[in-house]
């Protein structure tokens, strides 16, 4: 039970994690800055979301179950 709650508390949504690959994908070469949903992304934007998608990436290599749910 306890580990249930740690991964809903400190793992990224997926919804975050598909929105910070949208970001990083829209960006290209992360120099600049675009609108993406109505929202200004720039470089900083970048390397917040590849933090998330590093972290996604990381937790799904010992997670098969959070694996599935980022679709890795």
């Amino acid at each position: 039970m306890q580990v249930d709650i740690a991964k809903r508390v400190f793992s990224p949504r997926p919804a975050d994690v598909q929105q910070a690959q949208r970001v990083i994908d829209a960006m290209g070469d992360g120099t600049g800055a675009i609108m993406l949903d109505g929202k200004m992304e720039d470089d900083a934007s970048v390397k917040q979301c590849k933090v998330v998608v590093a972290l996604a990436h990381q937790l799904a290599e010992r997670d098969p179950e959070l694996a599935a749910a980022y679709g890795y």
